[in-house]
């Protein structure tokens, strides 16, 4: 889907919500977006992943009304965490997990928010089972055996070391997602 021109495309990760559940249809969630400033949205899949179209200079702005008028719908705050399509796209193509066996490893990423400080350089243990493939500025990209013993997840890991609320994410989606393609 193109844009207008000058418009970006961003993907927002929504922290913890599922749509169908505390008034948070998907209907819902795309108007939610539009309100905010969001143009052209689409969600994916039921749990909280939408694209939409804005101006760089924006988004911070439409992000902050987006999770104060989610906030309003289901309750409670939840973060969203943002990322261009051409971000996702340009990690996608690196492929970070290539050397991973989706059938032997689930390949998650982590993100915190984009107001969120960047992590810096830090040296992270492994945590159980799950072995870390990548510390980005503001993501932390796992993996966890997909038989036996799972580790912890990539949210609880990157909100341990950041001390920040994160969200994630499963590889194959990000990569739907990247294209902006619609499953489920």
């Amino acid at each position: 889907m193109d844009t207008q021109p000058g418009r970006e495309r961003w993907v927002g990760l929504v922290r913890n919500v599922m749509l169908g559940r505390e008034g948070l249809q998907r209907r819902v969630l795309l108007e939610l977006v539009s309100a905010a400033g969001g143009t052209e949205p689409r969600s994916y899949l039921t749990t909280g992943k939408v694209t939409f179209a804005a101006d760089a200079v924006d988004v911070c702005d439409i992000v902050e009304r987006l999770e104060a008028s989610l906030a309003t719908v289901i309750g409670r705050d939840e973060m969203v965490a943002i990322r261009s399509r051409a971000w996702l796209r340009g990690l996608t193509a690196r492929n970070p997990f290539r050397t991973y066996d989706a059938a032997r490893w689930h390949q998650e990423a982590a993100f915190l928010s984009a107001s969120a400080p960047p992590l810096g350089a830090h040296h992270v243990e492994r945590m159980g089972s799950t072995l870390l493939v990548e510390v980005g500025p503001r993501e932390l990209l796992t993996v966890r055996p997909a038989e036996g013993q799972r580790g912890p997840h990539a949210t609880p890991l990157l909100e341990r070391l950041s001390g920040a609320r994160a969200t994630s994410r499963a590889w194959g989606t990000l990569l739907r997602l990247a294209q902006d393609r619609q499953s489920g």
